[in-house]
């Protein structure tokens, strides 16, 4: 069985450490979305409230006006690298540039402004602590087959993406992670009555969460939220997606597929739906690098290609044949950065007046517009969006200040610093260019030192996402906030980080890795310690969770009255004291004491790991647990606050976002930039040929 969090601020960690995971799972821009209240009914497109919506700043591309009137015309499309080698959406790979929403469509979906938008749904419609949510579905929707779509090809896909037959599928990924009992399915723990998803008829399903989420149809256009037609599925449950086999509810079909190789998609004649556009043939085709896919769309092979560097966007703006189909695109809520480096000693850099310091003396406008060349907007926000930027007040690039800072200190114009190091990715990442101009602008402004040691990519990345760094010196690395889908955590963009693995009292960190190595070695512990000597350690462990309680539980109960349900540690030693002292035989009595022990060493880390939390850490601990319940309309209010906590403690230093230039046939609109992780282009079911 998957436990339940055992105090509220366990229930952040629930919440918040699964980020890690997701933000590295691509470097690419992202965008947000706002919602309407989620405690009213989510109706069809005639009610204004069934759609979450987007920022509009930051491109000069307009919406498409769909046309019914499919030509028969091909367009290709320049493909990652690798292409797509299982069209399986259980799984985070590259199907899902087509299995959301272009040969598969969702509940929910994107329109081409990433606003999420009902296509099944007719109504969605979550309880009063948005637990339960019921979704009713159109009735006119068809697969390529002719058969109706109904709730119960949703629920095979679910539960088949839940189940513990796909063991390999990412619980995740998407809402699988979320909904009740999700977990322990995964694990074979209970039965398939036993989770979150109820089939109510064939056009009504239910769900129940394991938390409540007032945003949670924005889980709903992802790819394991995709249906699978039920009859399909049972026909072919190995390879139901083998184009010989399987059934499509999308605007399109694939018509062939080579792993790796071309994937060609011909619109769906079944497809009832409204606003797609009149491509009749998509090829989408993978390609080695940037400089191929430039001189594909010069020979007119393909339709589309980004300009991928300063060179790409100057040769294009100087090409008559091109330089006229130029579009761009910002992403102005993702940043690109600098952050600490998470080794366990931060030296220097535990003082906030340092850190301040190093931000306040990069020239961010330098580096955009001298090494970037204008394919970058500078920042000085985490996310950059108008909600945002507009109500925090930000580090500015001031080296005055930044000077006086670093004397308070103690370290006037750098004397005695000590030499700190920058830990980069390999010599030829082309992040490399402004990493060394910043290191050159803090020995030229501040007068300390910064060597930049080179990582190749798995150590890297590492370096960067690892919770804490135990063999490192302190210094700094690169970090991004791409996002996978919007829910209001994810506006944090991975500067929730700082409130997990940096933000702490000198040597907390240390001391919760201390406790991490234990924990790390229960499972190998093989004989029986002092059980009274550790009952004494949950006596005090209890007393002190009691303490952290009567401090945090009045406020933050208010914010989530669910979590004070969870079972106690008391409660929890209790039910394992029991089964020590009634233990059969010398093996059940070592399993109670390393589940007693492992309890016990758990409860005494969080207990560590609060008590060295800053003041500020715990206000944005607290602000994190209220944005995991609100709507997305409710966290832009939220976010300012804990985003002007995380600009103030610099221990993250946004510098750009990216501007995204790319070139177009002239008869070809609809384009969606991914402004989620993979990046790219998806939602090929908006492209428009207009001769």
């Amino acid at each position: 069985m998957v436990k339940k969090p055992k105090t509220l601020w366990s229930l952040i960690a629930l919440l918040i450490l699964v980020l890690p995971l997701l933000a590295a799972c691509g470097d690419a821009a992202s965008t947000a979305t706002t919602a309407t209240d989620s405690t009213q009914p989510t109706t069809a497109a005639s009610d204004s409230s069934a759609t979450t919506t987007a920022p509009t700043a930051g491109t000069d591309v307009q919406p498409t006006t769909a046309s019914t009137d499919v030509k028969d015309v091909t367009v290709t499309l320049p493909f990652q690298q690798g292409g797509i080698t299982s069209l399986d959406h259980a799984y985070w790979s590259a199907q899902l540039f087509v299995s959301q929403g272009v040969v598969f469509e969702g509940l929910y979906g994107y329109d081409q402004q990433l606003n999420i938008v009902p296509k099944i749904a007719e109504s969605a419609t979550p309880s009063a602590d948005n637990l339960v949510w019921t979704i009713k579905l159109r009735k006119d929707k068809k697969w390529s087959n002719g058969d109706p779509v109904t709730a119960k090809d949703f629920y095979a896909a679910w539960v088949r993406a839940a189940g513990p037959e796909l063991k390999d599928a990412p619980m995740w990924a998407g809402m699988m992670g979320y909904v009740k009992n999700g977990y322990a399915f995964k694990a074979g723990a209970v039965g398939v009555d036993e989770v979150g998803f109820k089939l109510i008829d064939d056009y009504t399903i239910e769900v129940t969460l394991s938390q409540p989420n007032a945003a949670f149809i924005n889980f709903l256009p992802v790819m394991n939220a995709m249906p699978i037609n039920a009859k399909s599925l049972e026909a072919n449950p190995s390879d139901w997606f083998d184009p010989k086999n399987a059934v499509y509810n999308g605007p399109y079909v694939v018509e062939s597929w080579v792993s790796g190789g071309d994937i060609v998609l011909k619109r769906n004649p079944n497809y009832v739906g409204e606003g797609t556009g009149n491509v009749g043939t998509i090829v989408l085709r993978p390609y080695a690098d940037a400089n191929a896919r430039l001189q594909a769309f010069e020979n007119q092979e393909i339709q589309f290609t980004f300009l991928e560097d300063a060179s790409q966007l100057a040769y294009a703006q100087g090409n008559p044949d091109i330089k006229d189909n130029i579009k761009s695109e910002e992403n102005p809520i993702v940043w690109k950065g600098i952050q600490y480096n998470r080794s366990l000693n931060a030296g220097p850099l535990q003082d906030v007046r340092v850190r301040q310091a190093f931000a306040l003396s990069i020239d961010k406008k330098a580096i955009t517009d001298q090494i970037l060349k204008g394919l970058a907007v500078p920042t000085d926000t985490f996310n950059s969006d108008v909600r945002v930027k507009d109500k925090v007040k930000s580090l500015t690039y001031d080296v005055a200040k930044a000077k006086q800072l670093l004397a308070e200190a103690g370290y006037p114009d750098g004397a005695g610093f000590p030499e700190l190091t920058f830990y980069a990715p390999p010599s030829n990442d082309p992040q490399m260019p402004w990493i060394e101009a910043v290191a050159k602008m803090w020995q030229d402004n501040l007068g300390v030192k910064v060597v930049i040691q080179n990582n190749e990519g798995p150590v890297y990345s590492n370096i960067q996402w690892s919770n804490y760094n135990k063999d490192i010196q302190p210094g700094f690395a690169t970090l991004g906030g791409p996002m996978n889908w919007f829910q209001p955590l994810d506006l944090t963009l991975a500067t929730n980080h700082i409130w997990y693995f940096m933000d702490y009292k000198e040597g907390g960190m240390a001391k919760f890795a201390e406790y991490q190595t234990q924990i790390d070695a229960v499972s190998s512990t093989e004989a029986v310690g002092d059980w009274a000597d550790l009952t004494a350690r949950a006596e005090a462990a209890w007393t002190k969770r009691q303490a952290i309680n009567a401090i945090e539980e009045p406020e933050m109960a208010k914010i989530s009255a669910k979590a004070a349900e969870a079972p106690s540690f008391k409660e929890q030693w209790d039910a394992i004291n029991e089964r020590f002292t009634a233990a059969a035989d010398d093996a059940e009595k070592l399993t109670a004491y390393k589940d007693g022990l492992l309890l016990v060493l758990k409860e005494e880390q969080d207990a560590t790991w609060y008590d060295n939390r800053t003041d500020e850490n715990k206000q944005a601990q607290r602000l994190m647990l209220k944005l995991a319940g609100q709507t997305l309309d409710d966290a832009w209010q939220t976010l300012p606050e804990i985003q002007q906590l995380a600009i103030d403690s610099a221990w993250m230093i946004p510098i750009y976002y990216d501007k995204l230039y790319y070139a177009t046939d002239p008869r070809l609109s609809g384009i969606v930039i991914n402004k989620l992780s993979w990046g790219g282009i998806f939602q090929y079911q908006y492209l428009q040929w207009t001769e």
